[in-house]
């Protein structure tokens, strides 16, 4: 079968993923619709949640919940004699066999599997191996900096880098962390994220001028976005810009610490708490907005972005972005042309790019327009698609 693609199959493929489909991430969601209308594909998501309504597409087999909590006794327990990590994967693992091979899935035909998250693909590993089932992992941010601290998890790398075939990057930056974490290069393929534009009709600029100036961010509240340092930012902005407003969507651990940094700050009137929103509720907002911001940072966990996907969304609403210098980021953004990139932590940098934009809309709305062509020339979900199912092949051809 190694001559010719030309050959039509059809592809048994499973999809791993953690939870339930339907509330994935953004990108999970638009890579398994993708998937869906694709003829050449027989597509079964198989979900590590527990749910008695499993299904001939899903198949929900508990891999991911199962020892989820007894892996952090067993963490406690196992830490008076520093075997803490040891045992917390041990039982995770063994667990989530025993959870896989107790479903239908094993009269299930698997020509190859598709995993989210490194993280994922080493609770299934040894049932994957048990089955010889051919397998590719897309890594994205966490799960390769702030999840391969312990020797038990570089060990557990090492382990999926010898039997994956492929790992999937988002960025060179990511391939560049697996190859210094020992994969072989010739086992990463980079292929960027798929941004959808089924959800995504930008607003001309001269409608959005007409809009009062506003700023924008989407994402979690977390450590390694640093909503923080965004809002001593915009602190800064609005010494030049009273009337600003700062929208920020999202949720997350720290949104006890920005509501108290909002206050102290004195930015009540000028930033508004959206909270989580779909993305038919967020992207209404952020399609009047003049500038994307956000202030990305390597979490004193080592916690990093991937991609940073919502900068690509914002991108293809013709908005500008203001970030930083971080992992994949400057791939996605390229600086002086599509927005500006300030280094991690400088919020007085981010400051002055942000009131340049604003108190300059022809160079935003060039910006933005750079922007959005950038984002659809290197991010197109189809290509993406098509992209990652030439890797299947070659892989079934290759067995």
């Amino acid at each position: 079968m190694k001559s010719g693609f030309n050959i039509k199959f059809m592809i048994n493929l499973a999809y791993f993923i953690k939870g339930n489909p339907e509330t994935s991430e953004t990108f999970i969601k638009d890579l398994i619709e993708d998937f869906q209308l694709d003829n050449q594909l027989n597509l079964t998501l198989v979900s590590g949640e527990s749910n008695k309504n499993s299904s001939s597409k899903i198949i929900y087999t508990n891999f991911y919940d199962s020892g989820y909590k007894l892996s952090f006794l067993l963490f406690k327990l196992g830490s008076f004699i520093g075997q803490g990590e040891k045992f917390k994967i041990s039982i995770r693992k063994i667990l989530a066999f025993s959870s896989l091979k107790k479903k239908s899935l094993n009269q299930l035909k698997i020509d190859i599997a598709y995993v989210d998250y490194a993280t994922t693909a080493y609770l299934l590993l040894n049932y994957l191996i048990e089955r010889d089932i051919p397998l590719i992992v897309h890594v994205h941010g966490y799960d390769i900096t702030a999840r391969l601290k312990t020797e038990e998890e570089k060990e557990e790398f090492q382990k999926l880098c010898k039997y994956v075939k492929v790992f999937i990057a988002a960025s060179e930056y990511i391939k560049r962390i697996l190859i210094l974490n020992g994969c072989p290069s010739s086992k990463i393929k980079v292929i960027r994220l798929g941004v959808s534009n089924n959800y995504i009709r930008p607003i001309t600029w001269e409608k959005r001028k007409k809009n009062k100036p506003s700023l924008c961010f989407l994402g979690r509240l977390t450590p390694k976005k640093n909503p923080i340092a965004l809002l001593h930012a915009f602190d800064l902005v609005l010494k030049e810009n009273p009337e600003l407003v700062l929208h920020m969507i999202g949720d997350g651990p720290l949104l006890a610490d920005v509501k108290k940094r909002i206050k102290s700050l004195g930015l009540v009137h000028n930033v508004i708490l959206h909270g989580a929103l779909s993305r038919e509720e967020a992207f209404p907002i952020l399609n009047k907005a003049w500038v994307y911001v956000q202030h990305s940072v390597s979490a004193p966990d080592g916690d990093q972005e991937g991609f940073a996907i919502s900068l690509a969304e914002a991108a293809l609403f013709g908005i500008p972005v203001v970030s930083t210098i971080h992992n994949g980021i400057p791939e996605n953004v390229m600086d002086n042309e599509t927005g500006y990139l300030v280094p991690e932590f400088d919020y007085e940098m981010m400051a002055d790019k942000i009131v340049k934009l604003i108190n300059n809309p022809k160079l935003a709305e060039e910006m933005g327009k750079n922007g959005r062509s950038h984002i659809l020339n290197i991010c197109n979900a189809s290509q993406r698609r098509d992209k990652i199912i030439r890797l299947f092949k070659t892989i079934i051809c290759e067995a």
